[in-house]
């Protein structure tokens, strides 16, 4: 029981990390950018820029992180990935420019990286197979609750300083509070709590560890495409394009919340009794059908579709992690883990470049959400063909890694010397 208790206080710790990694900076940029917006001037085009790069620099750090596992222990790596957002947040609260702008979301991202390639690894250690899809979906319902505080927090610091245009100061509260988490999860998550188990076998080629890994990356540049893309592009939709007030477009944001903390739950459990690809495949339909409400227009659909989106989509990051993690061994992961997130890392800079141009091509967000939801089916049904892992076939492959091959036949060896021994003083 004990033990249990440590475990599960470790996975709330690190899905704190999360929080800092996905909901401060990058999901809080896309509900203050029609206040940017109007105050700096930017086009939809510049909005698009600013959403890559972003994205750009998480890519960038997906590669440092990827060369770094097995130089740097992965709490470190946590750490030193909480700073780096932590300072993206101070220049985003201290704004004038555009170009600090894109600085502040630049730093957001490359500290991302270093948070969310070991947030899964540190989170699930000694964790059952059959019990990770629920520990990876309580890191994400921890990323829902922030995406249910943040536009109620925006919302109630403009109301107090009376100014609904405010932006800079709820980027100085996300610094507040990512500065207590930081502290709390120094003190929790100890270094000696996580044997270092990180591969020296690192690069883009470690992908290659999964099954049908060609399968999987194409379904993850997919996802990159639309996770980048659709939220990017939300406010500016629903005040643009359909004429909503920006109070109804913030508060809508805490119904995303509301569903990914229910979806990450609900999926995360669903995929440890069905199987990871076949609840990717249901979390993509579901992100599809949420994508094609949008342009309809109507505010009771749109906080369907948000909801939706919000259970579906945010459930697919600790999906894709857990399927990586159930074929993997634990040294493999980060390594193989970041290789799959080198190639994310394109898609997501092109999603909001592609979004912006159909934006000011059209003067309409409606063709944007259109092919996102084209690209979802299409990912449903590319899931349908990755291949599902029992937990019997994971301790079997594990059994039968060439890794585990060496050191059986080391302690074969051992027993049979051990055995040699005994023998001789008879």
């Amino acid at each position: 029981m004990p033990n249990d208790s440590i475990r599960w206080g470790r996975i709330i710790a690190v899905a704190s990390a999360g929080i800092v990694s996905h909901s401060f900076g990058r999901a809080t940029l896309p509900l203050l950018l029609p206040a940017i917006s109007d105050e700096l001037g930017i086009s939809s085009t510049t909005a698009g820029i600013v959403g890559s790069t972003n994205m750009a620099s998480y890519f960038l750090g997906v590669i440092i992180v990827t060369y770094l596992a097995g130089r740097m222990h992965p709490i470190r790596l946590l750490r030193l990935g909480m700073g780096i957002v932590i300072t993206g947040l101070v220049i985003l609260g201290t704004t004038s420019s555009q170009a600090q702008l894109i600085a502040g979301t630049a730093l957001t991202g490359l500290g991302g990286a270093g948070i969310w390639l070991t947030a899964p690894l540190i989170a699930t250690t000694n964790v059952p197979v059959h019990r990770r899809g629920a520990a990876m979906g309580t890191l994400t319902a921890c990323m829902g609750v922030a995406s249910i505080a943040i536009p109620i927090i925006t919302t109630v610091t403009r109301n107090l300083i009376s100014n609904q245009d405010a932006w800079r100061p709820v980027w100085i509260i996300e610094v507040l509070i990512a500065v207590i988490l930081f502290v709390a999860i120094s003190a929790v998550v100890r270094i000696d709590n996580v044997q270092n188990q990180l591969s020296s076998s690192t690069g883009i080629r470690a992908v290659r560890n999964l099954r049908k890994w060609r399968t999987a990356v194409i379904f993850y540049m997919s996802f990159a495409f639309i996770a980048a893309t659709y939220y990017q592009f939300f406010g500016l939709a629903l005040e643009k394009d359909h004429g909503f007030s920006r109070s109804f477009t913030t508060l809508t944001a805490s119904i995303l919340g509301i569903g990914s903390v229910i979806g990450a739950l609900t999926f995360g459990r669903l995929s440890d009794r069905l199987g990871r690809p076949i609840t990717m495949s249901i979390t993509m339909l579901l992100t599809s059908l949420s994508c094609i409400a949008i342009p309809l227009g109507s505010e009771k659909i749109t906080v369907i579709a948000i909801a939706l989106y919000g259970a579906a989509s945010f459930s697919i990051p600790a999906l894709i992690a857990t399927f990586v993690r159930d074929q993997v061994s634990d040294q493999q992961f980060t390594a193989v883990f970041g290789a799959m997130t080198i190639f994310y890392g394109p898609a997501s800079i092109l999603g909001p470049l592609a979004g912006g141009y159909l934006g000011d091509r059209t003067g309409t967000y409606s063709s944007t959400y259109l092919l996102l939801g084209a690209i979802c089916f299409a990912a449903a049904v590319i899931a349908c063909w990755l291949p599902k892992l029992s937990s019997e076939q994971y301790e079997t492959s594990l059994r039968n890694s060439p890794q585990n091959k060496v050191l059986n036949l080391l302690d074969e060896l051992e027993e049979n010397f051990s055995n040699f021994n005994k023998s001789k003083t008879y």
